[in-house]
């Protein structure tokens, strides 16, 4: 409760402070985090050693600083950007490769942006009700509830559908697809331990088939994306060209090649500047070694998401 108190108090000064300021006090209070959590910046350190093993110890403890920073200026973010009008965004925010997006609509089977935890988030959230777009995210579950519901609060204020993890959360995803709108995906965690193996930065981990599983089964078409903060206080959207899906057939072996490029497209992004990398948990197992896997490649379930929600072949 404490996270809800404190997001609460921050959201009733947040109007009554220059944004300058908040970012200042998020850097204060992301270097404290970092200090104070042992857990959070061990499992940073050890997702460091992946993504930068050639770097020095010190390198990579400035590095697991600014993660923290990050994450806890995406909270600040998440506060802030609800109340900041379209033509303000437009003036924070630079787009490239915007077309890929209207190009991928024009089918009318809707879009998937795949993305990662990776710089301002909240920023690729908005983008698509700036734009006068219907879009669509999925909320994690996270406790206790009212924490959740908060939660659910600030992104709708956003002007994006958030899909709730629950038994009615694929009928409202295929719905909004079917709508030809957005459905925006972080995929970068395998928070309900139903992924599939893949090779990110050299080394095995499991990462969401659903993204792809959703891409194969509705025609939408797969764009990768990422944002990033400038030093200027602005930020970056990359949106790359729609991921040309492999399909020979073999339903099983499409999933996890198609999974294979996904994961490597999130290693391109998060390589550009891992301290942007907004991701406490840790990403790679101690011991990186696999029997068979469950989910889709075993012909019962599918992560749809992130976390928390799957669907059956039977559907």
């Amino acid at each position: 409760m404490w996270l809800l108190r404190i997001l609460k108090l921050v959201a009733i000064l947040t109007p009554l402070i220059p944004a300058s300021i908040g970012y200042a006090l998020c850097s204060v209070v992301g270097t404290a985090f970092f200090l104070v959590n042992g857990t959070a910046r061990s499992n940073v350190m050890a997702n460091l050693d992946q993504v930068l093993p050639g770097a020095s110890r010190a390198h990579k403890l400035r590095t697991a600083r600014r993660v923290c920073e990050t994450v806890v200026t995406n909270y600040y973010d998440l506060l802030r950007i609800r109340s900041i009008d379209r033509d303000r965004i437009s003036d924070k925010v630079e787009i490239e490769g915007l077309e890929h997006i209207y190009q991928a609509l024009e089918a009318g089977r809707g879009a998937i942006i795949v993305s990662g935890h990776i710089g301002n988030f909240s920023v690729m959230a908005k983008l698509p009700s700036t734009l006068g777009l219907t879009a669509g995210i999925i909320a994690e579950r996270v406790e206790p509830p009212e924490l959740f519901n908060y939660m659910v609060r600030l992104r709708s204020a956003m002007g994006i559908e958030v899909i709730p993890p629950d038994a009615g959360s694929l009928r409202k995803i295929l719905d909004l697809l079917n709508r030809n709108g957005i459905l925006l995906l972080a995929a970068d965690r395998d928070v309900t331990n139903q992924g599939l193996p893949v090779h990110l930065f050299g080394e095995e981990t499991r990462l969401p088939s659903g993204p792809v599983v959703l891409a194969m089964r509705t025609g939408a078409r797969l764009i990768p994306a990422s944002t990033y903060r400038r030093q200027d206080g602005t930020s970056a959207v990359h949106l790359n060209p729609p991921i040309e899906l492999i399909d020979s057939g073999d339903r099983a072996s499409d999933v996890r090649l198609n999974l294979q490029i996904v994961a490597d497209h999130l290693e391109s992004m998060i390589a550009v500047d891992p301290g942007q990398w907004g991701v406490l948990q840790r990403i790679w197992p101690p011991q990186t070694t696999y029997g068979r896997s469950e989910g889709i490649g075993s012909g019962e379930t599918a992560d749809c998401r992130t976390g928390g929600n799957r669907f059956s072949r039977e559907h």
